[in-house]
């Protein structure tokens, strides 16, 4: 009799009455009954099974093949559990859970006592076989011999069916075991759901309990606010500022305990997580969930210190014995919470070192070669022989769910559902259209073109994929098919979209938009493609291990098979580490330096990422090279995204400036104040940003020990004398600081003149303001600058005394030289562009500075004079009211010309030369006669802000020389005084000769 079977059955028909108590105690005495007969009585079934076979042995065939069949009955029912609702449904499930656990090791232990008896019977028989085949014996004991013979074959068949029979109920018996651990675990899962739904809401609800008396605190505050403004004595405004105080710390503490629950309810949940999943994943984020409670309640306990402190001096004050006695019970309460927070600090730190050792030893844990053992291989080649039927067994129970849910729906929701389908479908062939319109091949130059390129054909490539994904998807959904049914077609698709996509991206690049005259890249494109075909196949067979119930064996399997492919893959990107740019020359500008310095750094880091993964994968270490691995592929993304931001950043700025010069009016100096300081502020942020993102991805956090030691270097004064106080953070601040004062003043002078004092009429007005405004910024910038260095001007203020004191003196004409500048912009007797002289030099003024006038020479010279030279020296400023000066040219002519007509000569001279302005007119007078010659003196005026004097002296002369060639007037002769000596001892007679 199969008393497994019969209790089972019992327990199936009692199910449905949980309150019956007689249930479990009839169950508990029928194990008991089972364990009991099979512990003491196993050899007396086996020895009446083989004392007289003929009668006995289809006895025990027949009960193993009906134990076989209620096993198979057993595992069909088990793989159908259904969790209970409620405490009650959980309590008889778990009792009759254990019975059975407790029946089916029985069961085991019997079977396999059995089928060790029948081993030995078997092996008895084939002695009893080979003896009587090799024995002598007569004709007559031959025939007896041979009925012996088929006897004993007989009973040997009989036994090789028991034996075949013993391990398949072996089999199914372990199975059952299996499933009925399976139970058990997922009941201590629904246990500890129902314990964390019960801690939860008793949580919530006491934080609800102190939430109210939270807010009847800040109702009774308000009316003491008020109490307060209507009382006049002072003895009672202090009576009722205590209770303001008392109620306020009360408040503290409610929100201190309420922050408490908070903190419950969070490490409950990832209690709970933790005891559903015990991945490394999972036991990093319980990890990181108990040090951000410990730093809570660190934060707490501080507060709570400072609660006690401040209550105790407040007692110190008071005279009232009723509020006195309060802040008495309210110290008391603070002191036994600070108490019970530093206790609960305590043990979640023992706590998060568990959690921490087990972390350890998840990631040390090293899946070893010497598992794989010879009768472990049938086991392996079985499952994978089984795995098409699995697949298709799960298609099958997917697609019946789907059409059960589908026929049970009402018409509106099937109606419903077509329609969604049909809209997705429209919608993936309208948008196939647009792209094919908007995908056109056009010659590109930034990295946003390239990238929108790019992102436009792998959609267009992939929209019906995506479309039928988004149909499978809706149809289960709307089916009301769980996510956890179809998680794993879901997975498996999305990997063999993925690795399309590499397949494709690998085509785009390296065949359709690059052509190599080597055939490098059709080499490269084949081999990545072979390589990325294998890969999706491992990764699918890995996904495929993970979420079906596969022996470990085969899952490492799996995995192993992946991180060859990881391996391969490093090995091909290291062998094609100086292929790849060079492949990508054309996507790479010229000009974007960061982006090729990217390429080179990813074409490195990306290899070594992999073969360390596999590396690590292969010798076993499956968790660590997955942690290793996701911290890795964190990383790269963002670096990868540090370089695609950047790209981003800088076609957005370039296209800006692009814009800027075309349309604004002073378009070149807004890109060269604003854009170009902007892209150097946003690199720098974006840098900043990253290393954050990196600092939280590692788990740097502010309270960590090593941002919390970095903090301390930071802050650690390396010069620390009198009235300096420099530390590295200060240094960091100093140059940020400077860096952004240094632009402030190098921009501020030009963008103040062009836009700030565009009003002013006068332009010498302007440049004075604009130059003041740029040494005020400098000025603001040095002291700010120097304060935020650590440089303390009140206690340095006797040493800065005596340095001005000896500069003043050392220092004297450097100070003039000052003082004269900035008495050149107040006066502002010379302006930039002015035309002067100054002794022996001569230009045009480039620039007025705090210490010097720098003057542009006609022989394109620049010339640095002091700006006391211009107080010392006269000068002459030859554009100071406006730029037409006069030129004054002196003629000389022979007393035989006629004087009119040599002036009407010059006059028209004077009137074709265009640089001669015609109002002021010019002017010829005669300036005198002398015995020989007659002068006269040319004046006319020019604006010296387009012609120099000098070329259109030059230019008159000449056309007056023409002119007098032309009208045949000769140069004069001056007279010549000759004197003849004689060195004799005669006197010498002078004569004059004219």
């Amino acid at each position: 009799m199969n008393w497994e079977f019969v209790l089972r059955l019992r327990c199936k028909q009692n199910k449905a009455n949980p309150a019956n108590t007689a249930f479990t105690k009839r169950c508990w005495l029928r194990l008991a009954f089972f364990v009991l007969f099979y512990c003491l009585f196993p050899s007396s079934l086996i020895s009446t099974g083989f004392a007289n076979p003929d009668s006995n042995s289809g006895k025990l065939i027949e009960y193993l093949t009906q134990e076989k069949t209620n096993l198979i009955i057993a595992n069909d029912k088990a793989a159908q559990l259904l969790l209970p609702a409620n405490q009650n449904d959980m309590s008889t499930h778990t009792q009759q859970n254990k019975a059975m656990l407790a029946l089916t090791r029985a069961k085991i232990a019997n079977l396999e006592s059995v089928l060790d008896n029948q081993r030995q019977q078997q092996q008895k028989l084939s002695y009893q076989l080979k003896k009587l085949q090799q024995s002598l014996m007569s004709k007559s004991e031959k025939q007896l011999a041979q009925e012996k013979i088929n006897k004993i074959n007989g009973l040997k068949g009989v036994n090789n069916k028991t034996i075949a029979l013993l391990n398949d109920n072996l089999t199914l018996a372990h199975r059952h075991l299996q499933t009925l651990l399976d139970e058990k675990y997922a009941l201590e899962l629904q246990q500890a759901k129902f314990d964390e739904r019960r801690q939860l809401g008793q949580l919530h609800k006491r934080i609800g309990v102190l939430k109210q008396s939270r807010d009847n605190l800040y109702q009774r505050n308000i009316e003491l606010q008020q109490q307060r403004k209507l009382e006049a004595n002072f003895k009672s405004t202090l009576h009722v500022e205590s209770k303001l105080v008392l109620n306020n710390q009360v408040i503290n503490l409610l929100e201190h305990r309420i922050t408490e629950l908070e903190l419950q309810k969070k490490l409950i949940k990832a209690d709970y997580l933790l005891l559903k999943n015990h991945d490394v994943k999972t036991i990093q984020s319980v990890t990181e969930t108990y040090k951000n409670a410990i730093n809570q309640l660190s934060v707490i306990e501080q507060s709570l210190k400072e609660i006690v402190e401040m209550v105790k001096s407040e007692q110190l004050i008071l005279t009232d014995t009723t509020l006195k006695k309060q802040f008495l019970n309210l110290q008391k309460t603070a002191t036994s919470r600070l108490e019970e927070v530093t206790i609960q600090q305590q043990t979640l730190e023992e706590d998060l070192e568990n959690k921490q050792a087990q972390l350890k030893k998840q990631l040390s844990v090293r899946q070893s070669f010497t598992d794989y053992r010879w009768h472990s291989w049938p086991v392996i080649f079985n499952q994978l022989v089984r795995m098409p039927a699995q697949s298709y067994n799960y298609l099958k129970t997917l697609a019946i769910k789907v059409r059960d849910n589908y026929l049970w729906q009402d018409p509106l929701p099937a109606v419903f559902f077509w329609l969604s389908l049909g809209l997705i479908l429209l919608t993936s062939m309208g948008l196939g259209r647009v792209l094919r319109t908007v995908a056109q091949d056009k010659t590109r130059s930034r990295l946003t073109a390239h990238l929108y390129d790019g992102a436009l054909i792998l959609l267009h490539r992939n929209l019906p994929h995506l479309a039928l994904m988004t149909m499978m998807v809706t149809t289960f959904y709307l089916n009301h098919v769980l996510l956890a049914n179809y998680q794993l077609l879901l997975n498996l698709l999305l990997v063999w979209l993925a690795f399309r996509n590499l397949i494709l991206i690998a085509r785009l690049m390296l065949l359709e938009r690059i052509s190599d005259a080597s055939g490098k890249d059709v080499r490269l494109y084949y081999r990545l493609k072979w390589l990325f075909l294998a890969g999706g196949w491992s990764t699918a067979l890995m996904v495929f291990g993970h979420q079906l119930p596969l022996s470990s064996l085969l899952q490492d399997i799996f995995n192993r098979l992946f991180m060859l492919f990881l391996l391969a893959v490093s090995i091909v990107a290291w062998k094609s580490k100086d292929v790849i740019p060079y492949l990508m020359r054309p996507f790479l500008d010229t000009k974007k330096r960061y982006l090729r310095s990217a390429v080179s750094v990813l074409v490195v880091l990306v290899p070594l990422t992999l073969l360390t993964t596999s590396i690590i994968g292969l010798v076993g270490y499956f968790n660590l090279a997955w942690s290793l691995s996701r911290y890795q592929v964190y990383l790269l993304f963002i670096i990868t995204g540090f370089v695609l931001a950047r790209g981003l950043i800088f076609d957005a700025l370039e296209l800006l400036s692009e814009w800027m010069i075309s349309s604004l009016k002073n378009g070149w100096l807004w890109v060269e104040v604003i854009l170009k300081p902007l892209d150097n502020i946003l690199r720098l942020m974006l840098l900043l940003l990253s290393t954050v993102i990196v600092f939280q991805v590692f788990g740097w956090y502010s309270d960590q020990r090593v941002m919390t030691g970095l903090a301390a270097i930071g802050k650690y004064p390396f010069v620390n004398i009198s009235g300096v106080h420099i530390t590295l953070v200060s240094t960091g601040e100093f140059i940020l600081l400077l860096y952004l004062f240094i632009w402030a003043a190098k921009w501020t002078r030009e963008l103040c003149y062009r836009w700030v004092y565009r009003n002013a009429r006068d332009a010498g007005i302007r440049h004075s303001l604009s130059v003041f405004t740029q040494y005020a910024v400098i000025l603001i910038g040095g002291f700010i600058t120097l304060r935020v260095l650590g440089l303390d001007f009140s206690g340095m203020s006797m040493v800065l005394g005596g340095l001005a004191v000896g500069m003043g003196f050392g220092l004297r004409d450097f100070a003039s030289n000052i003082i004269g500048g900035l008495m050149l912009l107040i006066e502002r007797p010379v302006r930039e562009g002015d035309l002067i002289t100054l002794g022996e030099y001569e230009g045009r003024v480039a620039h007025i500075g705090i210490r010097s006038m720098r003057v542009s020479s006609w022989d394109n010279m620049e010339v640095l004079i002091p700006n006391a030279e211009t107080f010392n020296k006269p000068f002459t400023n030859w554009t100071h009211q406006d730029s037409i000066v006069r030129t004054v040219i002196p003629i000389k002519v022979s007393r035989v010309d006629d004087p009119v007509m040599i002036q009407h000569l010059i006059l028209d001279v004077l009137a074709i030369i265009p640089e001669i302005l015609d109002d002021p007119p010019s002017q010829v007078f005669l300036k005198g006669i002398d015995d020989a010659l007659i002068e006269f003196e040319v004046r006319y005026f020019i604006n010296v802000q387009i012609h120099t004097r000098f070329e259109i002296r030059s230019k008159v002369l000449f056309a007056i020389t023409a002119q007098f060639k032309a009208a045949g007037v000769k140069s004069p002769i001056p007279p010549l005084s000759i004197e003849l000596k004689e060195h004799t001892s005669h006197s010498v007679v002078p004569s004059n000769i004219e």
